[in-house]
């Protein structure tokens, strides 16, 4: 132990939470979690683009800076796609963790040790380790971005950007945005929330220069933006005008109201309780975004709420800044997609999560001084909350390999199997273009209809409706996959007369 302290102190909180970071990814994807969903697509379009240059159709996938990456890894270093995304995803992670702990050592020094363990233990992000997301790019770019608006001006040390601005670090703070909103569109929400920081925090006289200062390049970009899309020269990509629908205040209003309509119907009872099925339905929405974070703050909601209870609000956030800023103009991007969407992802939120960090860390070593004879035990359940997020006991679901193989050796013709579950398809070497991946409904239409010649279901053991579908449908087994718990695939094909 005192030799692994000494060598903490010497590599620093920042690299070692960014060794740290990189070592929890290496133990979560040895866990032999399946690939995500989300994550097939990624791959699929890397893989296409190896084979046919970079510029391919989309394929289902209209954001694709992830997957351009992910080939252009692959094809120098001559990993498989899927690993190259895990290797990319891993070391994004990583500096996103070292660039808090450097957010919160620049401001806290005290803290950067506390900061060091919360980035590593919190679960709102550290719980997809295993997964292929572009939320990686997008939350290592933005926390970059808010790094450099934070950083000392030039080579003054000790002095912060907002005390004496430099084009330089402005510019880049931009920049980094820019490369963030490659990956989710999203980080442009956060160029007025910056606008604004500096239109409030920098001195009388100067807030109009310095708001421009550090905004200038999006500026720029609305201008031409619009003069192009006006003047119909460009068509807009079809996601900047699904997210100007969503932030649309009242289209919002009219899918809320349309949705309240059908929802008072079939719920409330009472003539009075319909007249406030609209407030209840949106009111009941915004609900799940606090709900959320603070589930997935973990064991730190403690932490994280104790600096307002020794401080007022102001003062608890204020060596904060800009970040407080970012997670109000973050908070509302999550409140337009919810109720939008009506529902939200856990992962959606883990930006709040990261943004919070500093302020956890800085309540975590505000308890530790408060409270001495705890700090083991803080310490003890943070290193279990670590653990927990990468390490799984339950049993591995080999059944959806097995399953995907068998049928990626023995059914000639993707395109006449069915499956409901994208994953048995990816393991069997499929396309997502030639997989005919549905719902059972669907399934048994597509067999009606002599559209497929073969299905492979997944058959949970909690679930006893699978052997009925296939009597329902007079399907025979072929074969069955089933792990160690009992789940199994089921492939399928229509009884022989």
């Amino acid at each position: 132990m005192t030799r692994l302290a000494a060598w903490a102190r010497a590599v620093g909180p920042v690299r070692t939470a960014f060794i740290g970071s990189l070592l929890l990814s290496v133990a979560a994807l040895g866990s032999g979690a399946l690939i995500n969903r989300d994550g097939i697509y990624y791959v699929d379009a890397a893989r296409l683009m190896l084979d046919q240059g970079l510029w391919v159709q989309r394929h289902g996938i209209d954001w694709q800076f992830m997957s351009i990456l992910m080939a252009g890894l692959a094809s120098l270093t001559g990993l498989g796609a899927e690993t190259a995304g895990h290797a990319l995803n891993a070391f994004l992670l990583a500096g996103t963790c070292g660039l808090l702990v450097a957010i919160t050592r620049r401001r806290l020094p005290e803290a950067a040790w506390a900061a060091c363990l919360v980035v590593l233990a919190m679960p709102a992000y550290n719980g997809y380790r295993n997964e292929l997301l572009r939320e990686y790019g997008f939350w290592f770019f933005c926390m970059l971005a808010f790094w450099l608006a934070m950083r000392p001006a030039g080579s003054t040390l000790g002095v912060r950007w907002e005390e004496s601005p430099r084009w330089r670090e402005a510019i880049a703070c931009q920049l980094a945005l820019a490369a963030a909103a490659l990956f989710r569109l999203e980080a442009v929400a956060f160029y007025p929330a910056l606008m604004l920081w500096q239109a409030f925090a920098a001195p009388s006289g100067q807030r109009l220069r310095r708001a421009f200062m550090i905004g200038c390049l999006p500026l720029a970009g609305a201008i031409l933006a619009a003069a192009l899309f006006g003047s119909g020269l460009v068509a807009p990509p079809g996601r900047v005008t699904y997210y100007l629908d969503a932030a649309n205040p009242l289209r919002t209003l009219q899918i809320i109201n349309e949705a309240a309509g059908r929802m008072s119907e079939f719920v409330f009872r009472h003539k009075y309780s319909r007249e406030e099925a609209g407030y209840v339905l949106f009111f009941g929405l915004l609900t799940i975004i606090p709900v959320k974070f603070l589930k997935m703050c973990g064991v730190f909601v403690v932490p994280l709420a104790y600096p307002f209870v020794v401080q007022p609000a102001r003062a608890a956030l204020a060596r904060w800044q800009p970040l407080p800023w970012a997670f109000f103009a973050y908070l509302l991007v999550l409140a337009a997609f919810v109720t939008h969407q009506f529902f939200l992802v856990g992962r959606y939120v883990g930006l709040l999560n990261l943004l919070a960090v500093p302020v956890a860390a800085a309540g975590l070593t505000l308890l530790m001084q408060r409270f001495p004879r705890w700090k083991m035990l803080m310490l003890a359940l943070a290193l279990l909350t670590m653990a927990a997020n990468v390490v799984s006991f339950s049993p591995r679901k080999t059944h959806i390999v097995e399953a995907g193989r068998w049928l990626g050796a023995n059914a000639s013709d993707a395109s006449r199997v069915g499956v409901d579950n994208a994953r048995i398809a990816y393991y069997a070497g499929w396309r997502a273009a030639q997989a005919v991946t549905l719902d059972r409904p669907a399934l048994a239409r597509a067999l009606a209809e002599k559209r497929i010649d073969m299905v492979a279901v997944e058959a949970p053991r909690k679930e006893a409706e699978v052997g009925k579908w296939l009597a329902e449908n007079r399907l025979q087994e072929v074969r069955r996959f089933a792990n160690q718990a009992g789940d199994a695939v089921v492939v399928a094909a229509p009884a022989q007369p």
